[in-house]
């Protein structure tokens, strides 16, 4: 169990790793340092780790298996407006939850955001994802990325039986993420290149 367990923070939100927390007690006069541990009788261990980056603790199950309080995804890219930032980060946290239904909905409400912000006019997400491929905005990969999200989002949403998985949550979420990628944080990588280097 001596491992360095990496994650993302759920207290600072960087990816840094943990080193289990080191514990002083004293026996016959002499103090000793060892580290928190806990091994259950069935096999199962539980131990306080220490992020790297902000010294805060948290608690987790042998190598990671469950970690408290939840460790967050990748924080999202500043490019991306404030108001679908909102929306993925939601979706984020949810997932970390364990509320795997809420996370695609969140998910799938982002990239209606986006696809509106970027100029969309139809009344539902299918025809809106459709007028931006039609008007060139996104390419036909793009449109079954969010095709994708949109299916898995809108079971979700609605009481058909259909289960939302982890995987299935995130597939979406990482889709999801990958379409807004596309849509601000690459232009805007590529516009800061462009006036570093000084070209129109």
């Amino acid at each position: 169990m001596a491992e360095i367990l990496s994650i993302y923070c759920p207290h600072c939100h960087r990816h840094t790793a943990l080193t289990p927390a080191p514990v002083e007690y004293e026996h016959a006069y002499q103090k000793y340092t060892t580290r928190a541990f806990w091994q259950k009788s069935s096999g199962t261990t539980w131990w306080i780790g220490v992020c790297n980056a902000c010294d805060e603790p948290v608690l987790v199950l042998n190598k990671g298996n469950k970690v408290y309080p939840a460790p967050l995804p990748k924080p999202t890219e500043k490019d991306i407006p404030e108001l679908i930032r909102t929306d993925l980060n939601e979706a984020k946290i949810c997932f970390s939850a364990g509320a795997y239904r809420a996370s695609a909905v969140m998910a799938r409400r982002a990239m209606q955001v986006a696809s509106l912000e970027k100029g969309a006019t139809g009344d539902k997400l299918v025809s809106q994802i459709a007028q931006l491929q039609q008007n060139g905005k996104i390419t036909t990969d793009l449109k079954e990325w969010a095709d994708a999200v949109r299916w898995v989002g809108n079971d979700a949403a609605h009481p058909n039986g259909v289960q939302v998985t982890k995987d299935d949550a995130e597939d979406v979420l990482h889709l999801a993420e990958q379409f807004l990628h596309v849509l601000y944080v690459a232009p805007a990588l590529a516009a800061g290149i462009k006036k570093r280097l000084g070209k129109t």
